[in-house]
């Protein structure tokens, strides 16, 4: 591995920073607001939306239900840029977590460049802008991202003081952390502390930190974290909200969450311990093979490791272990880990003495990377046989962007080829034998996520129903629109209401619902087959079978596929 702060070549700084710092940006903004909201984006767009309609800050809901699942600060993060914006759509929504992923690969550039040299921080900056799971959820409304820029800049910033560390240096450590906690939870706090440990316990530095002035910021740093929660439970909620049927507050949420979750899980247990072996590699497509490359060269030569890249995998094997021992799995709370893991592929690729199959390795990947740009071009002549392949005609976007998206990428491995690796690397700063594979890549991979990706979204149709929804429903009110069995945040978003429309969970409470209500009724439910039986019991006098209207399907769709109804009631006054 390379020595600490060795150049193993020079490339220009400046021009190799823009560069960067251009592509982030483009990767990580171009096309953020296309698409409508999927997965779980749509609790953090409708908790916003409520926060900023009720003006109440402090207490998480969706539909009216207070909802403490996850901190507040990632509510706020996205309320704030729409204050700044005057404006709360997709973009708005997704916006703060593309802002923490640029600060999370400005933590891993610094610590690169810090505990190794320029080469190996700007590389694992690319390493880690191009890498699926990175840019997945860099442009997703979550907590995620937010979570990882917390934890990557707590270290960083520990390094950055370490030889000077005193109170100040200590406090903002600690807030870094808190802040971190109050967006995903406690893994913030938990794993900045166990990537460091490795490296204090090495010479025994953990005693210079055994001071009063660490334990005061460690102790103002949870007073500040425990304010949101301590005004949350004294202040009242608007008169409208429901608690959560759990009767939860936030501190007990946060207890849960990450504490009864980690020993006892009660929900995400239902995979194997195991299952970061394969997930980690998964998130770092397409750099798994460098990836593997680097894990094995370090294990291959451990006892000849420098003190940092030892730390690097000590505290990398740390934190993997402990994530492995949670009861509570899924494959996105490895993210953090992620820019620990584009650091030791960056020392692999900037490594000059390599072995016959690391160089096979990236022989390997070069050819790979050809082939994708070559097929990416290739799909030009090929459109007028799409519709003999699938039974869908694709988007424009989606058959326009492939060639122009390979012809730019074989360009770079033209480059390549043509014996153009310095400028290459002079241009990027990444080693010249991997800069044409690393940028070719880069192109490939953001090309999918900024253009052919949200393509796509000319097939879902959520968003589409749920404006025809507003539309139709315009003139009854919102507590008039009830929802059978469960409610979609996404629709409650998209239509807009002023206030929480009922949900009834069963028959029922659907005709308490009913009972009380005269005039336009609309109900909304998913076309659930055992539904919509109930539905036709709980009222016989309307054709369930027929909804006013139901959301559309798209041509490759089953018939049975999941989707929401409505139909449009009037209760005469008086009865």
């Amino acid at each position: 591995m390379l020595e600490n702060n060795e150049q193993p070549s020079t490339f220009n700084s400046a021009k190799a920073d823009i560069l960067f710092w251009s592509a982030a940006v483009i990767l990580l903004f171009l096309g953020l607001g296309n698409g409508g909201l999927w997965a779980s984006e749509d609790r953090w767009a409708e908790i916003t939306r409520e926060m900023l309609l009720n003006k109440d800050f402090l207490h998480p809901a969706i539909n009216g239900v207070v909802y403490f699942d996850k901190p507040l600060l990632s509510y706020w993060l996205i309320a704030g840029v729409s204050l700044i914006f005057q404006s709360l759509n997709e973009f708005i929504i997704r916006l703060p977590s593309a802002l923490c992923a640029l600060a999370g690969l400005y933590g891993t550039i610094f610590i690169g460049r810090k505990l190794w040299n320029r080469t190996v921080g700007l590389t694992a900056g690319w390493i880690l802008l191009s890498c699926y799971g990175f840019l997945f959820w860099g442009r997703a409304a979550a907590a995620d991202m937010a979570n990882l820029a917390a934890i990557i800049l707590a270290v960083a910033w520990f390094f950055n003081r370490e030889e000077k560390a005193g109170f100040f240096s200590y406090l903002l450590f600690y807030l870094i952390c808190f802040l971190g906690a109050m967006t995903k939870g406690l893994p913030a706090l938990v794993m900045p502390v166990a990537i460091i440990l490795p490296y204090v316990i090495r010479e025994k530095r953990w005693k210079k930190h055994l001071k009063i002035s660490n334990f005061a910021a460690a102790f103002l740093g949870l007073g500040f974290y425990l304010i949101p929660f301590y005004l949350a439970d004294k202040l009242p909620m608007p008169e409208f909200y429901q608690v959560p049927a759990d009767n939860l507050t936030g501190l007990k949420l946060v207890w849960r969450e990450n504490i009864v979750r980690v020993f006892k899980p009660f929900d995400h247990d239902d995979e194997p311990f195991f299952c970061y072996l394969y997930q980690l590699p998964r998130m770092l497509v397409p750099w798994t093979l460098f990836f593997v490359a680097g894990v094995a060269g370090i294990a291959m030569s451990w006892k000849k490791l420098k003190p940092e890249t030892r730390w690097l995998a000590e505290a990398s094997i740390l934190v993997f272990v402990l994530f492995s021992a949670s009861g509570s799995r899924r494959w996105y709370y490895i993210l953090p880990l992620l820019p620990f893991c584009a650091i030791m592929t960056s020392l692999f690729l900037a490594e000059v003495n390599r072995m016959k199959w690391q160089t096979f390795i990236i022989a390997l990947m070069r050819k790979l990377v050809f082939i994708a740009a070559a097929l990416g071009l290739v799909a030009l002549p090929v459109i007028p046989l799409w519709s003999r392949v699938v039974n869908f005609p694709p988007p424009l976007a989606l058959l326009l962007s492939a060639p122009l998206i390979g012809a730019i990428a074989l360009l770079i491995m033209f480059m390549d080829k043509r014996g153009k690796r310095e400028t290459l690397e002079k241009l990027s700063g990444i080693p010249g034998e991997v800069a044409g594979i690393i940028l070719a890549g880069t192109v490939l991979v953001g090309g999918f996520f900024c253009v052919q990706l949200p393509s796509l979204d000319i097939y879902r149709t959520e968003k589409p129903f749920a404006l025809e929804m507003k539309k139709e429903l315009a003139g009854i009110p919102a507590e008039n629109i009830i929802f059978f069995k469960k409610e979609s945040p996404k629709m409650v978003f998209y239509m807009d209401l002023n206030r929480p429309a009922p949900l009834a969970n069963d028959v029922t409470e659907l005709k308490k619902i009913l009972s009380v209500r005269t005039g336009k009724i609309a109900l909304v439910s998913y076309n659930k087959e055992s539904s919509l039986n109930e539905l036709q019991q709980a009222l016989p006098a309307v054709q369930i079978n027929k909804p006013d209207f139901i959301e559309s399907y798209v041509p490759y769709e089953n018939k049975k596929a999941r989707k929401l109804c409505v139909w449009k009631i009037n209760i005469p006054r008086g009865k």
